[in-house]
């Protein structure tokens, strides 16, 4: 007696097909991350030596070279027309050292976060809400930051703003 060879049955031959394309689409997407992140270390570490190479080993020069962070203290108010919703905002400011003396320098952020305060009272729940309302306080805040700062203040930073 001969023995005949059998075929597989319909239903294990869709299962190994199945397994056998998750196993290439497996190695394919592992080899395609591999080569990707490889060739987005090798551009990012040319760009980054290039900017070292122009601007003599910083990133940024405008912000690392004789500028210094100051942490305001935290402003809290209720806004305008509602003496229960109330606006709670972190910043910081960044100051320029060049031509300005310790004293000078305290005197400046005291005035800037009073200005931050009394800004910061004129405003209604309404013109907070979404992200443009975050957008202008934002804008809104350093603009008036660099008013009363003038050369000094390079940029006003929000670390938070909480309404409640």
């Amino acid at each position: 007696m001969a023995l005949k060879p059998q075929l597989p049955s319909s239903d294990n031959a869709w299962a190994g097909i199945v397994i056998a394309a998750a196993i290439v689409t497996t190695c394919a997407g592992l080899g395609g991350m591999a080569m990707g992140s490889a060739l987005v270390d090798q551009v990012h570490s040319k760009y980054l030596d290039e900017q070292k190479a122009s601007s003599g080993a910083l990133i940024n020069p405008e912000y690392t070279e004789s500028s210094q962070i100051v942490s305001l203290k935290p402003i809290v108010t209720n806004l305008l027309s509602s003496s229960k919703n109330w606006i709670r905002i972190e910043a910081s400011v960044v100051l320029m050292q060049r031509g300005i003396e310790e004293q000078d320098h305290s005197l400046l952020v005291k005035q800037v976060e009073q200005d931050l305060l009394l800004y910061a009272r004129t405003l209604g729940p309404r013109q907070l809400e979404g992200t443009r309302g975050l957008l202008r306080l934002r804008d809104d805040l350093n603009e008036r930051a660099k008013m009363r700062g003038g050369n000094f203040v390079k940029e006003l930073v929000l670390e938070s703003v909480v309404i409640q």
